[in-house]
């Protein structure tokens, strides 16, 4: 230890080799006395465990100690990643824009040397009922699951992506959707737009509740007055693009542009529209989220806010990889930003093209 500053990581080294060698089994000695034994400052010693806390290869229990985590201890390396998708998202890992996030994140864990495992049901993820079948989970996650992550983390390296947890030691990969939405709408407002509608996603999440409140935020920043009938609650499905769609144009005044929380329901509002014999994006404009690959495709090409989606599959897998390997990555939390694409489905409102 020729520097003071590598305490801290000569500690950490000595805790996972006396786990490796069985000399510490289920429960680390108080870490008072490690820093006895160790003839090392206690706050070293406490800096060691918080990062190997954070690495999952430890875990504290309030008031009881800590304890070692037995997806470290006791289980042998699977070279399995799993990808764990809510049951709630619609059409689950076939929809569009989860089926790529899937294939990225299945490039990332071959190149890297692991095979991807879908999940869908927590039971499936119970090393108590099933057997360890991976090494790490990533794992797209709605606040209403939080109390099972809580357990689950004891068992398995974990990184969220998409929505944070209220517990920080969990590491997250998520999307700017806040600024997103902004770019969206700085755009429309760049074209002549102060009338916009919004179709929102789900509302008991991060995502939806932040491209939400871009929206919003966009709507005060240039002098416009929260208007509730302008914003449509939907759940990222096709129908209920379909439905957002019929209740605006059912408005006394129309919007003349609309933001979609996702491209799913910004193409079904295309549709719609069109069935109405309302031209895209002559009579309305409309604009996406996320960039599935059918939005260049349809007529008109769907203008977008699109997520860099090879990017979030490549930092959640690193960072996963880090905790298997029981080291505490540079950066635990990280939030991408997403990019406006410009295509066809935006215009000038009539009376400004005019």
């Amino acid at each position: 230890m020729a520097k003071s500053s590598l305490k801290y990581i000569f500690v950490q080294d000595k805790i996972k080799e006396d786990i490796r060698t069985g000399q510490i089994i289920e429960q680390l000695p108080g870490e008072r006395e490690l820093a006895k034994q160790l003839d090392i400052s206690y706050m070293t010693v406490r800096k060691a465990i918080d990062n190997l806390v954070n690495a999952g290869v430890l875990y504290k229990i309030p008031t009881k100690g800590t304890f070692v985590n037995t997806s470290v201890a006791e289980k042998p390396v699977t070279r399995n990643i799993g990808f764990f998708l809510d049951d709630r998202v619609q059409d689950s890992i076939s929809s569009p824009y989860f089926s790529l996030v899937f294939m990225a994140l299945e490039k990332e864990a071959v190149s890297n040397g692991y095979n991807l495992i879908y999940f869908s049901d927590f039971n499936d993820l119970d090393p108590a009922k099933s057997g360890k079948k991976c090494d790490g989970i990533i794992i797209s996650c709605f606040p209403r699951l939080e109390y099972k992550l809580l357990e689950l983390k004891k068992h398995f390296p974990i990184v969220l992506i998409g929505n944070t947890a209220a517990d920080k030691t969990m590491p997250s990969v998520i999307i700017d959707n806040f600024n997103g939405i902004v770019d969206a709408m700085d755009y429309l407002w760049e074209l002549g737009h102060s009338r916009i509608g919004f179709i929102t996603g789900l509302l008991d999440s991060g995502v939806g509740k932040d491209r939400l409140q871009g929206y919003l935020s966009s709507m005060n920043k240039f002098g416009i007055s929260e208007d509730p009938e302008l914003i449509y609650e939907g759940n990222y499905s096709y129908e209920s693009g379909a439905k957002g769609a019929e209740y605006m144009l059912s408005l006394p005044l129309p919007p003349t542009a609309i933001v979609c929380a996702n491209d799913s329901m910004a193409i079904a509002a295309i549709k719609t529209i069109h069935e109405r014999g309302i031209e895209v994006p002559d009579g309305i404009s409309i604009v996406g989220f996320d960039d599935i690959t059918v939005a260049s495709q349809i007529y008109p090409p769907l203008t977008t806010v699109a997520a860099p989606i090879s990017d979030l599959a490549a930092n959640s897998v690193k960072i996963l990889i880090s905790l298997i390997e029981g080291v505490v990555p540079d950066n635990k939390h990280i939030a991408l930003p997403a990019h406006l694409v410009i295509r066809g489905s935006c215009a000038p409102p009539k009376e400004c093209a005019a």
